[in-house]
């Protein structure tokens, strides 16, 4: 099980107890803050995170994020291929897709919460999660990888189209 499925079913538990209205709540209001810099989402997520530096922030970032989305996770659906569904006919969200793969310590969160709340329905969280936390090697697999589900996407659509 990968560390990505563990937080998942973590954020899982989460949800299913009565306090996730209010865990919703601090973990969505977290994403006004670097992550991990905002209390309230402290209870939610520490007790989880062992790491440290950008790993523990990205466990951060996921968590509100799940929240944003209500905890809408869809199993095999990246962000990749949910921001390509949003780009037919949008030349803009293919801009902010590439604006997301170039992104540097200081833009992730930001530009990564536009990029979630531009999708409609769920993503996958555990893979999210596995992904950021490979995001800065300097081999940027993580980022090819992502440019290559969303213009495979495309021409995989086009194939469609021309059968």
């Amino acid at each position: 099980m990968s560390q990505g499925e563990r937080f998942l079913d973590w954020l899982r538990r989460l949800q299913g107890q009565k306090a996730w209205t209010a865990a919703r709540a601090a973990l969505r209001r977290s994403l006004a803050f670097p992550p991990g810099a905002y209390p309230r989402a402290m209870p939610y997520v520490e007790p989880f995170v062992a790491e440290e530096g950008w790993r523990r922030e990205a466990h951060y970032l996921v968590a509100a994020l799940y929240a944003l989305k209500d905890g809408d996770h869809q199993v095999g659906r990246t962000l990749a291929r949910a921001l390509w569904e949003k780009a037919q006919g949008s030349a803009s969200v293919e801009k902010r897709f590439l604006a997301l793969l170039e992104a540097d310590r200081d833009q992730i969160a930001f530009r990564l919460r536009q990029a979630v709340a531009l999708v409609e329905g769920g993503v996958d969280f555990a893979r999210l999660l596995d992904d950021l936390l490979r995001w800065f090697s300097p081999e940027r697999h993580v980022q090819a990888r992502w440019a290559r589900e969303f213009y495979d996407a495309e021409a995989s659509e086009e194939e469609k189209k021309e059968v």
